[in-house]
């Protein structure tokens, strides 16, 4: 079973097409996004991202994973708004 840690770093390498730029957006080292995304492609045995000349694209696996993710992402932020709206009211 993935956790959202494990996610998040595949979702933004989709975002930001580099694992560099991943890195930055995550505030981690780019080691950090190759080794996690490689340890959970291996844990769920599936490649999720394939490296071109040009950029890392997802693969079937990968565009699932991702689309799995930004729905979570959805619903955590609507959970957030409706707690914080909470606390208001």
């Amino acid at each position: 079973m993935a956790n959202w840690d494990d996610v998040r770093f595949v979702l933004a390498l989709s975002r930001n097409g580099s694992i560099r730029k991943a890195a930055k957006a995550l505030g981690v080292n780019h080691t950090t996004v190759a080794r996690r995304i490689s340890a959970f492609e291996k844990r769920l045995s599936a490649r999720l991202v394939e490296k071109t000349p040009s950029a890392y694209v997802l693969t079937a696996s990968g565009r699932i994973i991702c689309s799995a993710a930004e729905e979570m992402e959805s619903i955590l932020t609507g959970a957030q708004r409706r707690v914080e709206g909470a606390d208001t009211e």
